[in-house]
């Protein structure tokens, strides 16, 4: 009887060992072991997006030029939103492709479990490269969106600064905020699956509460009202970004904000994500 009870001890022992989390220190060497699929999938997916159309991978340089235009179109000539700027084009190109850093990171994030139901059921692996694989893929695409806005500069005039080398310091530093608000985004569609459908709207208002199409400061002259846009991390970044090239105002608060949200939600969203690593593919 003694034995077993033993054994039973020992099965479940096993059990729990199999079906735990591993600590983090273990979990993050595993996930920098499998590092070459971050990286070898987004690129694949990146050569294939185009691969039957006439154009190709010029498609990644021709989608944000004509994205630029169609806003520009609308905002900078029908609407005329261009209050206070100089050069309205460029700032709409920085605001538009730093925004949708964002949005496309967290947006493809948020279906990553789900998509790859399957993979999941059949091998072992930490689940959090799948979300830090769709960031890469974001990252990668940042190339052609540092060719066309530095383009964009020269053709409309801007010098060549100093703090042009830094933005690209402002999108990693971005890329931090996008990989944790995929993580959150990944784990919450794997409960509710609905979730991947209402991120499109959330992120809609978003865009036209983070001063991409207008400058807020010439808009709003309310002090309190400029604070409680600071707490929004998407104007931090555009307001960022758009210092490093075009010379606009920073205030220490964006700056401060961006740095605070990108940390705790990178944290954050890698311990939220990463609790519930077990339920995974078992819905």
């Amino acid at each position: 009887m003694d034995d077993r009870a033993r054994t039973i001890d020992i099965e479940r022992a096993e059990l729990a060992e199999f079906g735990a989390i591993p600590s983090v220190p273990e979990y993050l060497r595993e996930l920098w072991r499998r590092r070459e699929y971050a990286v070898a999938v987004p690129m694949g997916d990146l050569r294939a997006m185009h691969m039957n159309t006439v154009l190709g991978n010029l498609w990644h340089l021709i989608n944000p030029l004509l994205m630029v235009g169609v806003y520009y179109l609308v905002f900078g000539l029908i609407l005329d939103t261009t209050r206070g700027i100089d050069n309205f084009i460029t700032f709409l190109a920085v605001g538009i492709f730093t925004f949708r850093f964002t949005q496309n990171s967290i947006q493809r994030g948020a279906s990553t479990i789900v998509a790859n139901d399957g993979l999941i059921r059949s091998i072992y692996f930490p689940r959090a490269i799948l979300p830090l694989a769709t960031v890469v893929e974001q990252v990668v695409l940042l190339g052609p969106v540092f060719v066309v806005t530095f383009v964009i500069l020269l053709l409309t005039g801007e010098s060549p600064s100093v703090t042009w080398l830094l933005l690209p310091i402002v999108y990693a530093l971005q890329s931090l905020f996008n990989l944790g608000g995929a993580f959150v985004a990944a784990r919450i569609t794997d409960s509710f699956k609905d979730f991947q459908n209402v991120v499109p709207f959330v992120f809609r208002i978003i865009f036209y509460l983070s001063g991409v199409l207008y400058s807020v400061e010439a808009f709003i002259d309310d002090p309190t009202l400029l604070r409680l846009f600071e707490l929004n991390p998407a104007f931090c970044f555009v307001t960022m970004a758009r210092w490093t090239v075009l010379d606009t105002p920073l205030p220490l608060g964006a700056l401060v904000s961006a740095i605070i949200w990108s940390l705790a939600l990178l944290v954050g969203g890698f311990l939220f994500f990463r609790a519930a690593e077990p339920r995974y593919g078992r819905g």
